[in-house]
């Protein structure tokens, strides 16, 4: 659920539509390139449009200022309403661009507009353009692991910043449009990223502070890589979570004491655009598992899926090259934990919250046609893992595998789906038999060739209505066999 690694905690900024005021100290752990006492904690104001963080010893009459000018309101972060356009629960494609260093860029935390000095900036700390690129990406590629969003970086027309970008009408740029200017020096403000306000072109966009050590290699750059995540997460809707206890990456406050979002961040983004399968709500969209051609037993494992709430199904298929059976089951993943809007202190209040009970799950195998059951069971409620055992398939073929919320507690339930699928060895050797001789040899290829790219059963060795380079791999992969294994 989390991943570990060993680095300081850091500053980091942000953006909501949430209000902060609050400070909490900072983990430490060893580092070989320690990051600034000033920068290992910060303070953060939120807003309905965007955010900015403060590290520790920022002058009062600044804070008092950036806070004053910033119109506090609350909002939840799971809220969808703070989404990209689009179906909830579905992903969506985001463009991404650099607009070119000079354009202007107005400073959203007060102070006058500046040039845009990103590329100087990174290019200086980083050595190259390619470098810092490549932080970027991998930020992306984690929040689309995630949820299924696709990232693209597109070209940038350095129109003025506000223009809308594709996804709200535009063109010629991205829908996140990442840019960097001086905004106060060093630590204090570190970055502000926008919401994705409709009909705003502003949405999404972020800004960081070219005053930074960005390019500090602790922990393989975790200061920006995290900085870079908590900011994005802003840029697909997420607000800040309380209290500030160094385990969520949306917190105000944002450590290095693990790699990316986390169990609550992960529950948050998956709400808003579903997980990496969506729309798999039904077995002609189904997320796709695997193929099974190999004699014996071979197992699954995927990893934070995600059911929305009591109205949402998730469909899986798998192939098998011949009669077999398969274990499969849903574990409920999840934690207990004091989980709450952010407030003036971001402090813990006492209330827990438990996110291992928010749906009771049914798991069922369905046959080739995707919906007649061969096996269900839902007999342990909510949070309760449910499994099936030796479910039989009873030839070759396309089968699935379905995950219903039966009823909701909440909402964003993170499951993982484990398994194994077995063949039988005498199907998957001799399946491919195709003039029943004992052997599968030319004779056999000359009969699947001869109705290659169509439909016939005689030499659909998968079961998928298509004789093509899937059944012939299945044959040649048994050639000179027609053995038990």
């Amino acid at each position: 659920m989390q991943r570990p690694i060993a680095a300081p905690s850091i500053t980091l900024a942000a953006s909501a539509t949430i209000a902060a005021l609050s400070l909490a100290p900072a983990a430490p752990t060893a580092t070989s390139t320690p990051i600034s006492d000033e920068a290992s904690m910060a303070r953060c104001i939120e807003t309905g449009s965007l955010a900015a963080i403060f590290a520790p010893g920022t002058d009062p009459e600044v804070v008092m200022r950036v806070s004053q000018m910033i119109q506090l309101a609350g909002n939840d972060r799971f809220s969808p309403g703070t989404r990209w356009p689009g179906a909830d629960n579905t992903p969506v494609v985001i463009t991404y661009s650099y607009p070119s260093d000079g354009i202007t860029v107005p400073n959203g935390v007060g102070g006058g507009s500046q040039p845009n000095v990103l590329h100087a900036t990174l290019d200086a700390q980083f050595g190259s353009e390619a470098a810092w690129k490549a932080q970027f990406d991998a930020i992306f590629q984690d929040w689309s692991d995630i949820t299924g969003n696709t990232y693209v970086e597109v070209p940038d027309d350095d129109a003025p910043m506000g223009s809308f970008g594709p996804l709200d009408g535009g063109s010629g740029r991205g829908d996140i449009r990442i840019t960097s200017i001086s905004i106060d020096g060093s630590s204090g403000i570190l970055a502000y990223n926008y919401f994705p306000t409709p009909l705003d072109g502003d949405g999404g966009d972020m800004v960081i502070d070219s005053n930074e050590n960005w390019a500090n290699p602790s922990g393989g750059f975790i200061f920006f890589r995290n900085t870079l995540s908590h900011e994005h997460g802003h840029g697909m809707g997420l607000g800040h979570v309380c209290p500030a206890d160094h385990t969520k990456l949306m917190e105000p406050f944002l450590n290095s004491n693990f790699d990316g979002p986390q169990h609550d961040d992960i529950r948050g983004a998956t709400f808003l655009y579903g997980d990496y399968f969506e729309p798999d709500n039904n077995s002609a969209s189904a997320g796709f598992i695997g193929d099974f051609f190999t004699p014996g037993s071979e197992p699954f494992a995927l990893i934070d899926m995600a059911l929305r709430d009591n109205a949402d199904d998730d469909y899986y298929s798998f192939t098998v090259s011949g009669p077999g059976s398969i274990d499969v089951a849903v574990e409920i993943v999840g934690d207990i934990y004091e989980n709450h809007t952010q407030d003036a202190q971001c402090a813990p209040n006492g209330v827990t919250f438990d996110s291992f009970v928010l749906v009771d799950p049914d798991l069922a195998v369905l046959d080739t046609d995707g919906a007649t059951p061969l096996a269900s069971v839902n007999a342990n409620g909510f949070g309760g893992d449910e499994t099936l055992t030796s479910v039989a398939l009873p030839a070759a073929g396309t089968y699935y595998i379905r995950v219903q919320s039966v009823a909701a507690n909440g909402s964003a339930q993170i499951y993982n789906l484990n398994g194994a699928v077995t063949l039988d060895k005498v199907a998957v050797g001799c399946v491919a038999d195709l003039n029943s001789d004992g052997i599968v040899d030319t004779a056999d290829l000359g009969i699947l060739l001869g109705v290659f790219g169509t439909s016939s059963p005689a030499a659909d060795l998968n079961g998928d209505m298509t004789v093509d380079t899937a059944d012939l791999g299945i044959l040649l992969g048994v050639f000179g066999t027609c053995t038990e294994g």
